[in-house]
């Protein structure tokens, strides 16, 4: 397939300033770029005094005409910001990337490096959806590593021995804190993997794509609470790291739909980064929705938002110690994967135990609803569970697993 004209510039850059992030661009990360289409032009003419540029419904001075039930519940914002802002957005993006969700940021980056047969190097304890994101969307296939070292800890020996035996690009997908697991390696941990990651880079790209969607919720004073993504600035130019995040768990604004993607190299190779991921949105969603930003802004503007914060990480804190100390009692049926952060812990069932028969048992049964993964694994969304239920949910468990 032909590259346009457009594109072939945007390459043409990025080959002289980072010839190693060009090189490791997939296919359709060669062919995209942010056109000089609608919303292009329709932020050269903002400031002119007729604009019959965008497509949108306005009273001819920039201003929306919303109809009145839908006014009426926006009332208190600035309608500009609320029904308009987008495009402008789109026009002016620079880093991060705004994208509709964590989900949607990371696709995009996937979309940017990871060709069709592909190999990705995550640990076996992963989030179901990247099978959608990187095998069935994109073509590839997984490779992995034991997520526990067998001591409590996160497999680093794993890490480099699986990059070890990739040729080539490597493409590695990291996620602290973990889902499923809930766990969030100590800063001699998180400096141990940058360096595992930087030695696999000595003659190779290396792109790192760190899921952080449940950043900040972190429990155990000695779990690190920053971002993989900082450990690998500037560490080598052969490595690539990619930062996704979003308001989701981080706000607290689930269904708010928006994400980040901050891409970790210098800012002339950034720059052209984040313009073809502009081309990835315009020919995707669209753009990303204005009103989960504007809303977004003044959560952070306003000054109660830290300690906002750190309200919420209390309450889970109070849930995480709670289901500490429920399954700190012993049992035959399961063993407890280490966890200290996020919003989840993980169990292994003992030998002939299903987890999904469990599952459905515990609906059935107990009315108690949980998340089987694989053939032998229980995910338990403490996020979600008021504190006085968790010993019932831990009851009910046993209870199911001594039957079967």
């Amino acid at each position: 397939m032909s590259i346009h004209a457009e594109a072939q510039e945007r390459n043409d850059r990025l080959a002289a300033v980072s010839p190693v992030i060009y090189e490791a661009l997939s296919p359709l990360g060669r062919r995209a770029f942010s056109p000089k289409g609608i919303p292009y032009q329709a932020g050269q003419a903002k400031n002119c005094a007729i604009n019959a540029t965008i497509g949108q419904i306005t009273d001819g001075a920039g201003n929306p005409i919303p109809l009145a039930p839908l006014a009426e519940k926006l009332s208190s914002l600035n309608p500009k910001d609320a029904f308009v802002k987008e495009d402008a957005r789109m026009a002016k993006v620079g880093l991060p990337v705004v994208s509709a969700g964590i989900c949607h940021g990371l696709t995009m980056a996937a979309e940017l490096f990871f060709a069709p047969g592909d190999t990705l190097i995550l640990p076996d304890l992963y989030w179901d959806n990247y099978e959608q994101v990187f095998t069935i969307r994109l073509e590839g296939q997984f490779k992995g590593f034991h997520f526990y070292d067998g001591k409590g800890g996160f497999n680093v020996q794993g890490l480099r021995e699986t990059l070890a035996s990739v040729t080539g690009k490597a493409q590695v997908l990291l996620n602290f804190p973990s889902n499923p697991s809930g766990y969030s390696p100590t800063p001699a941990e998180l400096t141990a993997i940058a360096d595992v990651l930087t030695e696999a880079a000595a003659d190779r790209p290396v792109v790192v794509y760190c899921d952080d969607a449940y950043h900040g919720l972190v429990f155990d004073p000695k779990a690190a609470s920053k971002s993989l993504f900082f450990e690998l600035l500037d560490r080598s130019p052969n490595l690539i790291p990619i930062k996704c995040d979003g308001i989701t768990k981080e706000l607290s604004f689930f269904g708010g739909r928006v994400g980040f993607l901050t891409f970790g190299v210098a800012p002339a190779a950034a720059a052209i980064l984040v313009d073809k991921c502009m081309g990835l949105v315009r020919s995707g969603i669209g753009s990303p929705v204005a009103l989960s930003q504007y809303l977004m802004e003044i959560e952070l503007a306003d000054p109660r938002h830290e300690a906002e914060f750190e309200r919420l990480r209390s309450i889970m804190a109070s849930r995480y110690r709670a289901l500490h100390a429920a399954l700190a009692k012993p049992t035959r049926n399961w063993r407890v994967f280490p966890f200290n952060a996020g919003c989840f812990c993980l169990l292994e069932l003992r030998e002939g135990l299903n987890a999904d028969a469990i599952r459905q048992q515990l609906i059935g049964e107990e009315s108690v609803g949980v998340v089987s993964q694989g053939e032998r694994y229980i995910r338990l969304a403490f996020c979600s569970l008021k504190e006085e239920a968790i010993e019932p949910l831990i009851a009910a468990l046993e209870k199911v697993c001594n039957k079967a």
